[in-house]
């Protein structure tokens, strides 16, 4: 009877992680697909807040353009979201509520 007890206890701790390690992994995967399809072109925003657009792709680089004529070396990992060209961000990648 005590084993019954035990497993009870073991499922309500370990269920909730293994159901939210599956979530974390599938928003992961979706945030390394958005960064692996920008295109030069692209308006992003980075991890730091910087909205530029992409002007050359190398795979685990991107060229973006700050400014007018002014061109910076990021990794493609540091992008956080896309923007479309209107200016609202496009929803990439799912919150926490999806």
């Amino acid at each position: 009877m005590e084993i019954v007890y035990i497993l009870i206890v073991l499922a309500i701790f370990l269920l909730p992680s293994l159901l939210m390690m599956r979530s974390q992994k599938k928003r992961q995967r979706q945030m390394q697909e958005m960064q692996r399809s920008i295109a030069p072109g692209d308006r992003i925003v980075n991890v730091a807040g910087f909205h530029c657009t992409v002007v050359e792709n190398n795979g685990e680089t991107l060229q973006v353009e700050l400014a007018p004529n002014v061109v910076a070396t990021m990794e493609t990992a540091g992008v956080m979201k896309r923007v479309d060209p209107q200016g609202s961000t496009q929803a990439d990648v799912p919150t926490d509520t999806e």
